[in-house]
């Protein structure tokens, strides 16, 4: 692929255009808080799906997050809402700087996925398409399941942290999950943290060892600052009604489910008004478009061809 990078408002962002380009774009937000679009962009040309799909692609880095740096002194200004409004910012800026013919549609990937559902619920006249995966519709669920997880590593790992974890959650007054962030510092190895807790949202193990693979390569790393300003910020407003459930956005909408995604409870089967909203990818976790990306882009090219 073609790629062409740009800094717009302080942001990294960049095109990645096929050869046989169909005019079609999907526009692709991160999750984290606090990671990159790096590893999806090493995606684009590691899996023959992502190319062949004839789809051109648009990855950014949150602010603050990857190679969208800011000072020291604006990490205390991250939050949630300034996410939401410089993907709103993003999508009408790089339909022109790009000269897109067709509106993108948008692809939210776990944390991303919430802030283009919250993006999407606060602008309900902004008409895109828009494709989550690796999320939950019950957004404060997952949350919690993620600091369960979190636990479940301290105890094996560190049985005397795991014991101030739980003496911090018993004794707080607030939702387990807002206390995420100071669970988090608990850790003595973040890197021990996260290959242990792979093992619940990773079942390809080759999509997973390849990943991990170029993680390593790159220099392009999480910030935990971010991560802790931006959770703690959740709280700071209502960003929707409590729930990611698509049929309540009048935006043409997919959700694709990876079963073995325990981090996002991915063997439950959501009940909603519209079924056909939901795609179920049996041998997926947390990331589909790279432990199923064939099955990923054909179901996306036929949402995104499909005007029925």
């Amino acid at each position: 692929m073609k790629t062409k990078t740009l800094i717009i408002n302080d942001l990294y962002v960049a095109m990645h255009t096929p050869k046989n380009w169909n005019g079609h774009c999907v526009f692709y937000v991160h999750g984290g808080p606090g990671s990159h679009s790096k590893d999806f962009e090493e995606g684009l040309t590691y899996f023959n799906a992502f190319y062949e799909s004839q789809l051109a692609f648009i990855t950014y880095d949150q602010r603050g997050s990857g190679r969208s740096k800011i000072k020291d002194h604006e990490i205390k200004n991250l939050n949630h809402r300034g996410n939401i409004e410089d993907l709103k910012n993003l999508i009408m800026a790089t339909q022109e700087v790009f000269n897109l013919k067709l509106p993108p549609v948008l692809y939210g990937h776990s944390y991303g996925a919430r802030l283009v559902y919250d993006f999407l619920w606060n602008n309900p006249k902004i008409d895109l398409k828009f494709i989550l995966s690796g999320t939950s519709l019950h957004p404060n669920d997952c949350l919690n399941t993620s600091l369960g997880l979190d636990l479940l590593v301290l105890r094996k790992s560190q049985p005397e942290e795991f014991k101030k974890a739980v003496e911090l959650i018993s004794s707080a007054s607030i939702e387990p999950y807002e206390i995420s962030p100071e669970i988090r510092k608990l850790f003595s190895d973040l890197k021990m943290r996260q290959k242990e807790r792979q093992k619940y949202y990773w079942v390809n193990e080759v999509a997973m060892n390849w990943w991990n693979k170029i993680d390593s390569e790159h220099n392009v790393k999480d910030s935990d600052e971010a991560y802790f300003k931006i959770v703690s910020s959740f709280n700071d407003e209502t960003f929707n009604s409590g729930s990611f459930n698509p049929c309540l956005l009048k935006q043409k909408s997919l959700y694709i489910n990876g079963f073995h995604d325990y981090l996002m409870n991915g063997t439950i089967k959501f009940s909603i008004e519209d079924q056909s909203k939901i795609i179920r990818f049996n041998a997926s976790a947390h990331y589909p478009h790279f432990e199923e990306p064939e099955l990923f882009m054909k179901t996306v090219l036929k949402f995104i061809l499909d005007d029925n």
